[in-house]
């Protein structure tokens, strides 16, 4: 439920896919057997194949694509502004890989992920990928030995994070891919896997939610959206049934602490920490924040997807990827 269109121009400079990679940069890929399903790769600076590296997954929002899942984070949609998340990654010495989602027609910029649920009234956002029922899952398993087999990855500390349709995408990868994911960060998107299945992680991994009270788009409350397209498609899940299904699946019975995180900007917004102690399980409710990634890039008007928050931004997200522990 996240309309977000590279433009014609690509985003990120990139070469061509290499057998075995050797040096820092961008790529652009194809995952073998998913057709017209690329992904792009940015190595941090200094590789040189011999270390490790430490890896996010990126995902894009529905109605995106690789190139808008990296535009977001960025706060004035530059590529190459200091606070989009592959550049800080790259100075952090993380790869990230921004993949692509089902197309809605083939050839479309506009992509989707099947994040599960879609029955008795509840949306399974989204769109084609539900559609079709693609499985999402093995998608990221064959991407995932794709890029195992030309990048020196340190298979460890895998980690996951997207906006709305890519939330709850993050989500899923936590219940049913938690071999290979170290730990996931959702932005604006619910665990909707749980309304027609059941999330029964081979382990528990790290979970930051992150969801803004004023989101239009996937409603905080849950219900039906606001946004101007797509309404009248089902329900969406709420950020409170959200913690509860992982609450129930960690076996998690204790309250949470709380923690309002500095206030530095006036924007009306203002988030509070919640942390779940024993449970692997954070969220960052978010006052006034919307559809959107924070201290990211503003992408439609405030009137359509909410306020950007800017108190803080993707230091956040990088010490929680950082602390999560590998094997």
């Amino acid at each position: 439920m996240l309309f977000l269109l590279a433009c014609h121009a690509p985003f990120l400079e990139t070469r061509a896919c290499e057998d075995h990679f050797s040096a820092p940069g961008a790529a652009d890929c194809t995952v073998p057997g998913w057709d017209d399903r690329d992904y792009t790769v940015v190595l941090p600076d200094g590789y040189d194949g011999s270390t490790p590296v430490p890896l996010v997954l990126a995902l894009h929002g529905g109605g995106g694509n690789r190139e808008s899942a990296a535009r977001v984070t960025c706060t004035d949609g530059e590529s190459d502004a200091s606070s989009c998340l592959h550049v800080q990654a790259r100075a952090r010495g993380w790869a990230v890989v921004f993949p692509d989602g089902v197309p809605k027609w083939r050839g479309s910029e506009s992509r989707s992920w099947n994040a599960g649920g879609g029955e008795d009234g509840w949306r399974c956002v989204g769109g084609t990928a539900c559609e079709e029922g693609s499985d999402d899952v093995q998608y990221f398993r064959d991407l995932l030995t794709d890029l195992e087999s030309r990048v020196n990855v340190d298979v460890t500390r895998i980690v996951a994070t997207g906006l709305s349709n890519g939330g709850a995408m993050s989500h899923r990868l936590a219940c049913d891919l938690a071999d290979q994911i170290a730990a996931v960060a959702p932005f604006g998107g619910g665990l909707q896997l749980t309304t027609t299945g059941t999330c029964a992680p081979s382990r528990s991994i790290p979970i930051l939610y992150t969801h803004g009270v004023d989101d239009p788009c996937w409603p905080y409350a849950g219900g039906a959206t606001d946004c101007p397209i797509g309404k009248d498609l089902g329900n969406f899940v709420s950020a409170e049934r959200t913690l509860d299904d992982w609450k129930t699946v960690r076996g998690c019975k204790v309250d949470p602490t709380e923690e309002a995180l500095p206030d530095t900007k006036d924007d009306g917004t203002s988030t509070t920490r919640l942390t779940w102690e024993g449970c692997g399980l954070t969220h960052l409710r978010v006052e006034g924040g919307g559809h959107t990634w924070p201290s990211g890039y503003q992408y439609l008007g405030e009137r359509t997807i909410g306020v950007v928050p800017q108190d803080w931004g993707n230091e956040v997200l990088w010490e929680f990827f950082e602390e999560a522990p590998g094997e």
